[in-house]
């Protein structure tokens, strides 16, 4: 038999405030304020430790979210994506809920032109 390794990422609303957790292959569960699974996972969380997420309102964590995921992102090496953003908090009542598309176009924006003002610096040099 051929094992396959997973990841899943759970998010929960609980009533003192929303949870995110990750459950590895082991059976291991990990409380986090972000965390990332898939391919790119690890400078996808490397990117994320940098964030001061505390601090930060779900508006601007989905722009930033959307930035680590085109970031990562090797257009050379990895498929073609279509990025999808969810979310939980107070701002959806405590539940699960697809990010509005005003919401999503401003941070697809932004992840986009953060890109090509990297790619800008790199030919710069």
């Amino acid at each position: 038999k051929q094992w396959y390794q997973r990841r899943v990422a759970i998010t929960a609303g609980e009533t003192n405030g929303p949870k995110l957790m990750e459950i590895d292959p082991s059976g291991t569960a990990r409380g986090f304020y972000g965390c990332a699974v898939g391919k790119g996972k690890q400078n996808a969380k490397t990117e994320i430790e940098k964030l001061d997420l505390s601090n930060m309102t779900c508006k601007e964590l989905v722009k930033e979210v959307a930035k680590v995921i085109y970031s990562v992102h090797d257009e050379v090496k990895d498929k073609h994506f279509e990025l999808e953003l969810s979310w939980i908090g107070k701002e959806t009542g405590g539940t699960h809920q697809i990010v509005p598309q005003d919401i999503f176009n401003e941070a697809k924006t932004y992840a986009e032109e953060a890109l090509n003002d990297s790619d800008d610096e790199d030919t710069d040099m």
